[in-house]
């Protein structure tokens, strides 16, 4: 997953409401797609960087997971297309499945977006505009209002919902496009692919 922090204020600033949502999310999410493969569970099928220990070198370490996940799934709200991390990060994924392009027939982009959300309150580059993000049976309501919207809204069944079927979609985008693993010396001098488009 990749997404933009809330920024936290003060020493003793706790997590903001957001931020706890989308651990929470992540874990509905990775139990989804346990219960849509045959995961060994061995390790989380999914990477959020909130669960890294301290000392943690999270640089290489979010490198390694852009290098070797099987989809990239970036979660759109507000703040996630002003984030240099976030656009470098979208970067390496890309140059990943450009990579891949070289040497494989095309087999599907590899990006699913979430919308954390309504899509009225996105600004998204070109390079993420082209991405397609609907979900069709979710309809308008998605659309308008996210994942965090429902939550917030207290639409639980619709969350729930619309969590199952991003898991349904990861799994099916990994199967389509078989993505292998790259190395990481392919994400040197990563560049913020949301500026100057």
């Amino acid at each position: 997953m990749s997404y933009a922090r809330t920024p936290y204020k003060g020493a003793r600033a706790k997590k903001d409401s957001s931020d706890l949502a989308l651990e929470e999310f992540y874990t509905l999410l990775c139990s989804n797609i346990m219960q849509l493969t045959d995961h060994d569970g061995e390790e989380s099928p999914g990477f959020l960087d909130q669960r890294m220990d301290t000392g943690v070198d999270w640089e290489n370490r979010i490198k390694h997971a852009l290098a070797t996940c099987r989809v990239f799934v970036p979660i759109y709200n507000t703040r996630y297309f002003t984030r240099e991390w976030c656009g470098k990060e979208w970067d390496a994924f890309a140059r990943r499945q450009e990579e891949q392009l070289r040497t494989r027939p095309y087999t599907g982009n590899a990006i699913v977006p979430v919308l954390w959300v309504g899509e009225q309150h996105l600004t998204m580059p070109p390079v993420a505009a082209k991405v397609q993000y609907a979900i069709p049976h979710l309809g308008k309501p998605y659309l308008q209002a996210g994942l965090y919207g429902f939550k917030q809204a207290g639409r639980r069944g619709m969350y729930r919902s619309s969590v199952w079927s991003l898991a349904e979609m990861i799994v099916k985008v990994a199967q389509q496009t078989s993505l292998a693993p790259c190395d990481v010396e392919l994400f040197k001098d990563l560049r913020n692919v949301f500026e100057g488009e």
